[in-house]
């Protein structure tokens, strides 16, 4: 599959349009007898990835299809993309860090060091592309519950509008937080999932300040090892090794 064929015919989708089988087999824009065009098996490919549903052979955008599109424009060389601030993690994964959550913890300054190191952002990363796989992203206004997380046996929210992908995706998500405190877990997918701020996720907790980044960190350090990223460590050989607590502060219990 051509990726800027693949792109275009994703872009044109999110501008409101539909696509449509024609009688050559091929999937066109409707109402555009040149406009973007996939074959199909370039179509199965995006609704495999979630990119893209269908109703019978009637294509439309689904709610993943814009960040995988932004994804793909930064792999192209695309000139907006030069405004970006992307690295490229393991396994293909890019990351904008100005769009991310975690991207303020993640940079340094001449004073201080960044408080999230690389592996961190990667886990943390790695969990924003499963909430997405899993179609949860527009529910960013609910309450996080490990033992009510959307796509469980009894929980239907929107079953029959799942795909393999997002079901699979959920199940993975479940697993993967199970691993974690309650605590943290719920912090982790608040912030890297739901793109919570963290004074957000204080506020409804009714916790002091600074306490969420505590908890977030420790809960990304077991997500790292989990997904076996390592720590690369950074900085002169003279620095001083630091613990995780800021001065004063004391350490969360976990329930």
């Amino acid at each position: 599959m051509s990726e800027r064929r693949a792109a275009k015919f994703v872009k044109a989708l999110l501008a409101g349009s539909v696509a449509q089988k024609e009688a050559s087999g091929l999937f066109r824009i409707r109402g555009q007898t040149r406009g973007p065009s996939l074959d199909a098996n370039a179509v199965q490919l995006l609704l495999s990835d979630g990119v893209i549903c269908s109703t019978g052979d009637v294509l439309r955008a689904s709610p993943l299809a814009r960040n995988w599109l932004r994804r793909k424009i930064s792999d192209s060389g695309d000139p907006a993309s030069q405004h970006r601030h992307v690295v490229r993690q393991n396994e293909g994964l890019t990351v904008n860090l100005n769009e991310s959550p975690l991207a303020r913890l993640a940079s340094a300054s001449s004073k201080q060091r960044a408080f999230l190191q690389p592996h961190h952002v990667q886990a943390g990363e790695r969990v924003r592309q499963i909430v997405e796989r899993a179609r949860m992203m527009e529910r960013t206004t609910m309450s996080y519950d490990l033992d009510r997380l959307p796509g469980k046996g009894h929980d239907r929210f929107a079953a029959r509008d799942l795909n393999d992908v997002a079901i699979d995706a959920r199940n993975e998500l479940h697993k993967i937080l199970a691993t974690l405190p309650a605590d943290c877990a719920g912090v982790v997918m608040d912030v890297c999932g739901f793109l919570k701020g963290l004074q957000l996720v204080e506020r409804e907790r009714s916790w002091p300040r600074r306490s969420a980044k505590l908890v977030l960190r420790v809960g990304l350090d077991q997500l790292a090892r989990h997904f076996g990223y390592a720590q690369v460590a950074t900085g002169s050989s003279s620095n001083r090794i630091h613990g995780w607590l800021e001065d004063g502060s004391r350490p969360v219990r976990f329930e």
